[in-house]
C-alpha cells in the first residue's frame, strides 16, 4: 500500500509525500516537491552581473536577502573584490533582520500550534494570544531590519555588488538599538517553550554549515572538513521531484539552526551560548525536531548580535561608500546562511561582466534526503500504533521540523 501525506500544510510551498509499506513494513519513502520548476538559474545566463542580486531576490520573500547576498558574494568573489567593514557588517545586520523574520514566523505561526494542541495559529491565540502577540513584534522587528538594509520588506533592490544602493541613517539604527532589550526578554521565553517539545525524526550522519557564522568564503562539516561544495556534495535529480537531492560524500548530512549551533556555538553571542550551554545535552542528540529549540536560541543570538553591530555602526560613524568594481572573467561561489541553513550561489562570468554559468542550491534541497529518512523513522516507529489520520500530522510536524522553503528548491532539472 501506499500511505500518501498530501499537500504540507503550515509550510512554505507545496510539497506531499508518498509512503511505501509492504506486509507492514515500510519500504521507501518519496519526498514530492511538486512546485513548478522557476528556472532562475536559467533566467541569469547572458545577464549584466550588476542585474543578477535583484532578480535572485525574486526567488523567496521571506529569505530574499539571503538570496541577494549570496548573488553578490559570489559575483564579488569571481572579480577579486573585498568590501570594507561597514559593508560586512551592515549585510550581516540584514541577515539577521531575515533570521528573526523567518524564525519567528516558523516557531510562533508554524510549530507553536503543534506543541498547544491547536490546528493553526489564529485558533491558538484565542489562549495564548500574548505568545502570538510575541511572536508577530519580533517578526515585524525583522522586517524593518530587512526594510531598511534590503529597501522594502519583500524582493528589495538595494543589494549591490561592492555595497548597497542606500545606507541606512543613524535614525534608523538607533531605532533598531532602542528595540532590542524588550525583544531579547520575549525571545528567552521562546527558548523555553521550545526547550519542552519532544524529540523526533532522524539523525543526519553529518552536520554542514559556511565557516562564519551567517556566511562565509567555504563550508564546514561534522568531520572538520573545510571544503568548496563541488568537492564533496553531489547532487542528483529525481523522478518524482522538482527539488534535486544532494549527498556529502554520499551520507545524508543536514543543514539549518540545528547545524548551526552543533558546528559553531562558540560564535553565539553571550545570553544565546548560556541557553545553549543549558539546552546543550538535549541539543547533541541530533534529531531533526531540535532545529526548532535551536531557531529559538538563534533569535537570542541575532537580538544580542544586532544591538551589537548597530553599536558598532554608531560608534564608527556611517560613510556609506561603495566598492568600485570593474568587471573581468571569474569564477565565484557564494556562501550564506539562510535562516534555513546553508545557501550556495555559484558564477562564472564572461569578460564583459555577463553571467555563462549558474547553480543555486538550497538549504531545502540539501535536507531533502534527510526529511525522506526523517519520515521513513517516523512512520516505521508509529505505523500500526497510530490511527492514519495521527501518524499524517506527526509526518506533517516531522517536516515542518525543517522550516522547508519548498519554493527555493525547485531547480530546473533533466531527468
Amino acid at each position: 500500500m501506499i500511505l500518501e501525506v498530501g499537500e504540507f500544510t503550515r509550510v512554505e510551498g507545496n510539497g506531499k509525500a508518498e509512503i511505501v509499506i509492504e506486509n507492514g513494513e515500510v519500504k521507501e519513502v518519496r519526498v514530492k516537491i511538486v512546485e513548478g520548476p522557476r528556472f532562475f538559474e536559467l533566467l541569469t545566463l547572458g545577464r549584466y552581473y550588476w542585474d543578477v542580486p535583484d532578480l535572485e531576490a525574486r526567488i523567496c520573500a521571506i529569505c530574499y536577502l539571503a538570496h541577494s547576498f549570496a548573488s553578490v558574494l559570489g559575483i564579488e568573489r569571481a572579480f577579486g573584490v573585498k568590501v570594507p567593514e561597514e559593508i560586512q557588517l551592515l549585510r550581516e545586520l540584514g541577515l539577521i533582520g531575515e533570521f528573526l523574520e523567518s524564525h519567528a514566523l516558523h516557531l510562533y505561526l508554524l510549530v507553536a500550534p503543534d506543541l498547544f494542541g491547536y490546528p493553526d495559529a489564529i485558533r491558538m491565540a484565542s489562549k495564548h494570544g500574548e505568545l502570538v502577540k510575541e511572536g508577530l513584534t519580533i517578526k515585524s522587528f525583522g522586517n524593518y531590519i530587512r526594510e531598511i538594509i534590503g529597501g522594502r520588506e519583500i524582493h528589495g533592490i538595494n543589494i549591490k555588488p561592492g555595497g548597497f544602493g542606500r545606507f541606512p541613517t543613524v535614525e534608523e539604527l538607533e531605532k533598531i538599538e532602542k528595540s532590542c532589550d524588550e525583544l531579547l526578554r520575549m525571545a528567552k521565553r521562546a527558548v523555553n517553550i521550545f526547550a519542552t517539545q519532544e524529540v523526533f525524526g532522524a539523525v543526519p550522519k553529518y552536520h554542514i554549515a559556511t565557516d562564519e557564522y551567517l556566511y562565509g568564503e567555504k563550508l564546514i562539516a561534522s568531520d572538520e572538513e573545510r571544503f568548496d561544495y563541488l568537492e564533496h556534495i553531489k547532487e542528483k535529480a529525481l523522478p518524482y521531484s522538482f527539488a534535486k537531492q544532494s549527498k556529502y560524500k554520499g551520507e545524508i548530512f543536514m543543514v539549518g539552526a540545528l547545524s548551526r549551533l552543533i558546528l559553531k556555538a562558540d560564535r553565539l553571542t553571550p545570553e544565546a551560548k548560556e541557553l545553549f550551554e543549558q539546552n546543550k545535552e538535549k541539543l547533541s542528540q541530533g534529531y531533526v525536531s531540535l532545529n526548532n529549540l535551536a531557531q529559538a536560541i538563534e533569535l537570542v543570538y541575532a537580538i544580542e548580535r544586532a544591538k551589537e553591530i548597530v553599536s558598532r555602526l554608531l560608534d564608527k560613524g556611517i560613510e556609506g561608500e561603495n566598492v568600485p568594481i570593474e568587471p573581468k572573467e571569474g569564477e565565484g561561489i557564494g556562501y550564506v546562511e539562510a535562516p534555513r541553513g546553508a545557501l550556495i550561489h555559484h558564477y562564472k562570468i564572461d569578460e564583459n561582466g555577463n553571467i555563462t554559468y549558474s547553480n543555486i542550491i538550497t538549504p531545502t534541497a540539501l535536507n531533502h534526503a534527510l526529511m525522506e529518512l526523517s519520515l521513513y523513522e517516523e512512520t516505521r516507529k508509529n505505523y500500526g500504533t497510530l490511527n492514519e489520520n495521527s501518524l499524517i500530522r506527526k509526518l506533517e510536524e516531522t517536516v515542518r521540523a525543517f522550516d522547508p522553503c519548498i519554493s527555493c528548491s525547485v531547480h530546473l532539472v533533466r531527468i
